[in-house]
């Protein structure tokens, strides 16, 4: 017995240790600009218009897959129904993880930043970049189509600078 009492004991200081580590990383001042960086947003990675795009879709999802989990646990709902809801649900995943691999090769494929969307009506991917082409946007055009398994007729690539995605252009 007392040796599961230390076996326990040494578990939940590990079990704290790296919960302290992870809120630290999470909340670490490194990873966020100071207020001398506000004006040079090149060097700060993601940009934050971005990242509010990306939320405010991912936040839309998340109420659609709210009101699908309410009609799984329907005891009065159909199992046509709660069949139809666990495929919508499986089907958004599947978009928001395609999408956020798309973003991740494009940035890969050395670009500043990406956002990528999906819809019934297409893909649109948002590339930050200062120059382009119409190779590098065909290269992106296939990535995306290679990415959601061609189920996608229309994919449109757009290609900004930092100052007209943060709205600063002239």
């Amino acid at each position: 017995m007392r040796f599961l009492l230390k076996k326990n004991q040494l578990a939940l200081i590990l079990l704290t240790l790296v919960m302290m580590l992870t809120i630290y990383y999470i909340k670490s001042p490194f990873s966020k600009p100071t207020d001398e960086d506000d004006g040079d947003k090149t060097t700060t990675g993601r940009l934050e218009e971005l990242t509010e795009m990306r939320l405010a879709v991912r936040e839309e999802r998340a109420q659609v897959v709210l009101g699908l989990d309410a009609i799984i646990a329907d005891s009065t709902a159909t199992l046509e129904q709660k069949t139809a809801a666990i495929d919508e649900k499986r089907y958004i995943n599947f978009l928001n993880e395609k999408e956020l691999l798309l973003e991740l090769q494009v940035i890969n494929a050395g670009y500043q930043d990406c956002f990528v969307h999906a819809t019934s009506q297409g893909v649109e991917v948002l590339v930050v970049a200062d120059e382009h082409s119409i190779a590098e946007a065909n290269e992106i055009l296939i990535m995306a189509m290679q990415n959601f398994n061609f189920q996608f007729d229309n994919i449109y690539v757009n290609f900004q600078t930092v100052e007209q995605v943060s709205g600063t252009a002239g």
